[in-house]
């Protein structure tokens, strides 16, 4: 017998569980104890399901946020804890055997942040490096797949973005770190870490997405209908700009990362 939909959930009960991660600013995050998220796909989320809302007459449904990390989301996602999880997880072909994604609301690319004392004058690495990051991800992947000459490094794993991040702040061991980019520009400027230096190579990229579960087109599609709707009307470039040219809440920073006309072009002709 099929599972039902989420919608169907949704109908019934008027609530939805919704994985959200703490440490991923601009687009999930929480600064106090108790777990109340905040940011880009939170907000995005929110529009997504009035609108769904909206559609089909269901007079309201109640949002409770699930903490999740990146090694946690994907089980919680398949064993029915939650019943999406909006955050900055990117689309890639393996994970789409797994689960199902949304049209994408993001595009990124993978740095590496250096500490400015393993770098020569020329601002290059004076010799091999221990780059930390998580422990087979995407940021991961590319990592180990770059044809890159001009730096030699060793990969060192960590179970989710705060504890790599940790251990590039405080193991003098560690050197540099690799993650999505906007996430560690955030990250960076949170900390407020001196002597650290983005390389300038960019490394691979993928889209990132709300990833619902496999079996679930009908919810799917749903989530389609209302990102369309909304990429494609003024409101979207208020939500965008609240996240990343704004002073983000909380932080006392902004990302400086306006929307370009490529980003809006691939968001609005993604399918």
């Amino acid at each position: 017998m099929p599972t039902p939909s989420v919608l169907d959930k949704v109908r019934k009960d008027g609530v939805i569980h919704v994985g959200f991660q703490r440490h991923t600013p601009p687009f999930s995050y929480c600064t106090q104890p108790s777990f109340v998220p905040q940011g880009y796909s939170v907000d995005l989320f929110r529009q997504v399901m009035a609108g769904i809302c909206r559609r089909h007459g269901i007079d309201s449904c109640q949002i409770r946020a699930v903490e999740v990390t990146s090694s946690t989301r994907l089980a919680l996602l398949e064993d029915g804890s939650i019943d999406i999880e909006c955050g900055s997880t990117t689309i890639t072909p393996e994970r789409k055997t797994r689960n199902r994604f949304s049209r994408p609301i993001f595009f990124t690319s993978h740095r590496i942040l250096v500490k400015s004392t393993v770098l020569s004058s020329a601002g290059k690495p004076k010799g091999a490096i221990t780059v930390v990051g998580i422990q087979g991800s995407t940021s991961h992947a590319a990592l180990m797949a770059w044809p890159s000459a001009d730096v030699d490094y060793r990969f060192c794993g960590s179970a989710n973005i705060a504890s790599a991040f940790k251990s590039f702040c405080q193991d003098e061991q560690v050197d540099a770190i690799v993650a999505d980019e906007v996430i560690l520009k955030a990250l960076m400027l949170n900390a407020a870490i001196a002597d650290v230096q983005l390389l300038p190579h960019r490394i691979g990229g993928e889209p990132y997405g709300f990833m619902i579960r496999l079996g679930d087109s009908i919810f799917q599609a749903e989530v389609d209908v209302e990102l369309e709707r909304l990429m494609a009307v003024g409101p979207f470039e208020t939500t965008y700009a609240t996240w990343f040219t704004g002073r983000l809440p909380s932080m006392g920073f902004d990302l400086n990362i306006p929307l370009t006309g490529e980003m809006r072009e691939r968001l609005n002709s993604a399918q």
